[in-house]
């Protein structure tokens, strides 16, 4: 399923709040996230001590959320060029991957989206459905890659 060209402007438009208080919607999933995986801090060295409830007064977990909303960004920003969302989180996988990132955490977090942008950034059901097929679009070429990465 390929998102449509409506749904890409639903996205974006949703997305410029988004992007517009990028820090704020980082910190914001990566709580829930992290509060989703716990021992998911383990694998982000520079704030796994840190506890839960601390992190968004802590400057290193703010970069990495920063640059999560950014890398994002870049991707909804050029909607109208799947093949670019996909080399971009090709990329992502191929730095990632020396990293011990499993395929499983970057599922985890782009399937967290839909419903976190439904309840904290004012998405309707209709961009929350579009996530979804972007989500689905972009997750095999991912995986294509992380597999490569694995041999």
């Amino acid at each position: 399923m390929v998102l449509s060209g409506a749904q890409a402007k639903a996205v974006q438009k949703n997305w410029a709040n988004v992007k517009a208080h990028a820090q704020k919607y980082g910190n914001d999933l990566f709580v829930q996230y992290l509060t989703q995986n716990p021992g998911d801090i383990q694998i982000f060295a520079k704030f796994r001590d840190a506890n839960l409830g601390d992190l968004r007064s802590n400057a290193e977990f703010n970069k990495q959320t920063k640059t999560v909303i950014d890398a994002l960004s870049k991707i909804v920003d050029n909607l109208g060029d799947l093949n670019a969302g996909c080399s971009f989180l090709r990329e992502r996988v191929r730095t990632h991957h020396p990293r011990g990132i499993s395929m499983a955490q970057f599922e985890r977090l782009l399937d967290l989206m839909p419903m976190f942008l439904q309840e904290q950034a004012g998405a309707d059901g209709v961009v929350a459905d579009a996530w979804r097929i972007l989500v689905a679009d972009l997750m095999p070429e991912m995986r294509d890659e992380f597999t490569k990465c694995s041999q």
